[in-house]
């Protein structure tokens, strides 16, 4: 069984020389983060920094050089950062977030301040903030997938077929429910405020190591949500006449059929994120994010990133 320690919040003495390399990645679909990427970098280097300039689409580049960095900047929206923050987690590299996105949970700086605020890492202490990451293990037919790890979330149910899956589920071996519903969400505290949320969870406070279990629309009704310890294992079994669909993140999806099993744990690695904020930011600025959802489809706020 996986573990891993508690949740912390550290300070990190960011003027110290192993803090000077750093990587500025870019949405490509967006004029203007490439644009903010090049005066980024560029401020960068005047104060000292190694800054490389790079697309955050580029895995296998993007895997290469954070091997070589200390921290690295993001600018894109929540998705980016879910991206970059798999693939930046066995390298120990934390990440700093611009929002050109909607809510902004983990990209938390606007644009508009990135110019004037990024700068200070290499001036003085941000926080290293440390999150839980879920790994999922899959056998489907005959294959075993393994090493599936999750900064938000795993999801398993229907697919493309609007008819309910049945969902075998079991925590640390016991059995709890069979499940009837459209999914199953298997959530960190930072997915809390993703896909969980909308179906009726709880928001964890980030601090907290904990993995949160939400039916999606459960026929009837067993129990909206469960929090788990962060050691927990849970096992699900799926039964359905049609195609279901294995999710995680929401952007590495696999098909199931009848019969396929899963289980998702603590994985041994964890995010890392930069917070120049005041620790209680995520409390203050809560319900503000929330509501960045309800902007017009045409707003710049509407691309997810």
């Amino acid at each position: 069984m996986a573990t891993t320690p508690q949740a912390n919040t550290l300070t990190v003495r960011s003027e110290h020389p192993g803090w000077r390399r750093a990587a500025v990645l870019y949405h490509p679909r967006i004029t203007e983060s490439r644009a903010l990427a090049d005066e980024l970098a560029k401020t960068l280097t005047e104060r000292g920094a190694d800054a490389r300039v790079l697309d955050a689409w580029q895995d296998d580049a993007i895997d290469r050089h954070l091997a070589e960095v200390d921290w690295a900047v993001a600018l894109g929206g929540d998705g980016t950062m879910l991206r970059l923050a798999r693939i930046a987690a066995p390298h120990g590299v934390p990440l700093i977030g611009v929002n050109f996105g909607r809510l902004g949970f983990l990209a938390e700086l606007d644009p508009e301040q990135a110019l004037e605020i990024v700068p200070r890492i290499l001036e003085g202490n941000a926080q290293l903030d440390e999150r839980l990451m879920l790994r999922c293990t899959a056998w489907i037919g005959d294959r075993c997938l393994e090493g599936l790890d999750a900064v938000n979330d795993v999801f398993v149910g229907r697919g493309m077929m609007s008819r309910p899956v049945r969902l075998d589920t079991a925590i640390d071996g016991a059995p709890l429910a069979r499940i009837f519903a459209d999914g199953l969400v298997v959530a960190t505290q930072t997915g809390s405020t993703a896909y969980s949320l909308s179906a009726g969870g709880p928001v964890v406070a980030p601090t907290v190591d904990a993995m949160v279990l939400t039916p999606v629309v459960p026929h009837p009704v067993p129990v909206s949500s469960l929090v788990l310890h962060r050691t927990a294992r849970v096992d699900i079994t799926v039964h359905t006449d049609y195609d279901g669909i294995l999710s995680v993140d929401g952007q590495h999806c696999h098909s199931l059929a009848d019969g396929d099993r899963l289980r998702v744990e603590c994985s041994p690695l964890r995010a890392r994120f930069l917070r120049l904020g005041p620790p209680n930011i995520f409390y203050s600025s809560l319900m503000e994010r929330l509501q960045r959802g309800k902007t017009t489809p045409g707003s710049r706020r509407a691309f997810d990133g």
